[in-house]
């Protein structure tokens, strides 16, 4: 019976606090990737978060509604009245900091055992100074012993101004990975919780991001005129631009679904190649990179389609073009490139190594996306889809941290335009004179 009434209680107060405390705080939910925003949280799992305020114990409960969530608190929080019984109805572990106590250690095992959610905040202490502090190695010793899943949070609190809450989770971590030790050395502990503590600080990074690159809102006032644009132009473009796709090397319809950060090599026959392209892939907001010369013919249209301007510096790269270019892609943004660097009538010209540095760099699928001979008015287009290049499939962690391995993966994207380009010819339409 009273197992029924805590339940019944614990219901009742997310039920009944949710609404509000969504709208005065006005909680904003992000994801570190996209795919990851539709999956509830499911099974056993640790929930770990950075730790500003007392109020981040009800953003966790509202960041997963549907799942019980333990947090591990402290016996100061007993001390008061209301948020101890507040505790004590939602189920929680206290943890005694001032003495040697471990026996919350063993009722969280056993909540994680009964496929329960334990959410803690590994600082272990209140952190008001905009960083993160040094995590304790309880949260390290949890996972390692149940095998439980973390799940990394960060949270951007503003509870007490007109700014709103912004919260963003990382995908799981499973520790087993990193370590297959129940009860690993002191050192290695440290090392376990430093890389915790940096996968927090990562989504601290990637949230800055996604608002300075604002790829993650469905309503961009910047992208007001491109939104429009494609919305416009969709449907003629079926009537004007027939198009057929073919699927060349093991492709499939999924190689043309961008759903996270991705970039898109395409060939370039004439200037309605931008535009066509963008349509293409309808769903997400596409960077198109182009000359200085024709982004100075008309800066106001090419910077409200999104374009990103590339200068052409003698002996050097454009270091602005190659920050932006890499801010979408970590933002999940999709950046679209002509690798031979200008119009081309006949044939594959020189294919520049700039795909595969942006490739390797932020770690973004390359989608090759070619086209059989330039875009014709009411007559069927064809346009070759290759089979996606994933730099992680091809060089491991350490290999991508040295850039002299771009020529492998420039390597793969050379054959696969190659073979793209001969299938393309069995479609182009030769002019007769």
């Amino acid at each position: 019976m009273k197992r029924l009434l805590k339940k019944l209680a614990r219901i009742f107060l997310k039920v009944t606090g949710v609404i509000p405390y969504m709208i005065y705080f006005r909680l904003k939910f992000y994801h570190e990737f996209k795919k990851d925003k539709s999956r509830p949280l499911k099974g056993a799992a640790i929930v770990i978060a950075n730790h500003t305020s007392i109020l981040d114990y009800f953003t966790i409960m509202f960041t997963f509604p549907f799942r019980k969530i333990r947090t591990l608190v402290s016996e100061a929080l007993y001390s008061h009245r209301i948020p101890g019984k507040m505790s004590m109805i939602m189920d929680d572990i206290v943890v005694h900091r001032e003495r040697s106590d471990l026996t919350f250690m063993s009722k969280a095992e056993k909540a994680l055992a009964k496929k329960q959610v334990i959410s803690i905040f590994p600082e272990g202490h209140l952190v008001r100074n905009g960083k993160i502090d040094t995590f304790r190695p309880a949260v390290v010793y949890l996972a390692l012993r149940t095998g439980a899943p973390i799940v990394p949070v960060y949270i951007d609190a503003h509870y007490n101004s007109w700014k709103r809450t912004r919260v963003i989770t990382g995908p799981k971590i499973n520790l087993r990975e990193y370590c297959d030790e129940d009860n690993p050395t002191p050192e290695k502990v440290r090392e376990l919780c430093e890389m915790l503590r940096k996968k927090v600080e990562a989504l601290k990074t990637q949230l800055y991001l996604y608002r300075k690159m604002k790829t993650y809102n469905k309503i961009n006032l910047r992208s007001w005129f491109l939104d429009i644009a494609k919305v416009t132009l969709w449907i003629p473009n079926w009537f004007i631009f027939p198009t057929k796709f073919h699927y060349i090397g093991g492709a499939s319809r999924k190689d043309r679904k961008i759903k996270d950060r991705g970039m898109i090599v395409s060939k370039h026959y004439s200037f309605l190649d931008p535009p066509i392209l963008d349509i293409h892939y309808f769903s997400r907001r596409v960077h198109i990179v182009i000359a200085e010369e024709l982004y100075t013919s008309n800066p106001w249209l090419f910077k409200h389609l999104l374009c990103i301007e590339y200068r052409r510096i003698a002996s050097a790269s454009d270091p602005k073009c190659f920050m932006q270019i890499i801010n979408f892609l970590r933002a999940n943004g999709v950046v679209a490139i002509y690798p031979e660097g200008h119009i081309t009538k006949d044939g594959v010209g020189d294919i520049h190594n700039g795909a595969a540095y942006f490739a390797m760099i932020t770690n973004s699928p390359i989608y090759i996306y070619w086209m059989s001979d330039p875009y014709k008015f009411f007559r069927c287009n064809h346009v070759m889809i290759g089979k996606t290049i994933y730099p992680d499939q091809i060089l491991t962690k350490e290999e991508m941290k040295d850039k002299a391995n771009i020529t492998k993966i420039q390597a793969v994207l050379n054959e696969r335009i190659s073979e793209l380009e001969n299938e393309a010819k069995k479609y182009a339409r030769k002019s007769k004179k």
